[in-house]
């Protein structure tokens, strides 16, 4: 997978965690089929010198979770599975690519995978289940209130 300039891309600047991982560009290639960019840095690195696997596992996370909410209409959605297979190491000044696809939807889940590409060879697979999360009005309670 290369970069490719013409798609709509946007940057998304997570919060919390997030915040400390991108930002992370994401473009929908088609209405299930997305992907995501990150510009690996220094801060990204492991003790070895290579991308930490963690920083792989979040942005194949951010790229399908993103894609889920496209997907579904820009609904809230929740990782409820993830599985990840490494099959490279991903190097620092390297453009992480990931593209990931919506494979089923049933009812609220959404049923992903995705690919992270890194110096022209793919760097890991990965796959997911994102559950849609039901609205709730404000002040609403629920079980866990008490």
């Amino acid at each position: 997978m290369e970069f490719d300039p013409a798609l709509p891309w946007r940057e998304i600047r997570g919060t919390g965690f997030n915040a400390h991982i991108g930002p992370v560009r994401f473009a929908e290639i088609a209405p299930t089929r997305f992907a995501a960019a990150l510009e690996l840095g220094e801060h990204h690195l492991n003790q070895g010198g290579v991308c930490h696997g963690g920083v792989l596992m979040t942005l194949a996370d951010v790229a399908m979770g993103a894609g889920s909410f496209a997907a579904g209409g820009e609904h809230p959605c929740a990782t409820i599975a993830f599985d990840a297979q490494f099959l490279a190491a991903a190097k620092q000044g390297t453009l992480l690519l990931a593209e990931s696809r919506q494979l089923r939807r049933v009812r609220e889940l959404s049923f992903m995978d995705c690919a992270l590409w890194s110096g022209g060879r793919q760097v890991m697979q990965a796959s997911g289940i994102w559950k849609y999360l039901a609205s709730r009005a404000p002040g609403a309670a629920t079980m866990s209130d008490g």
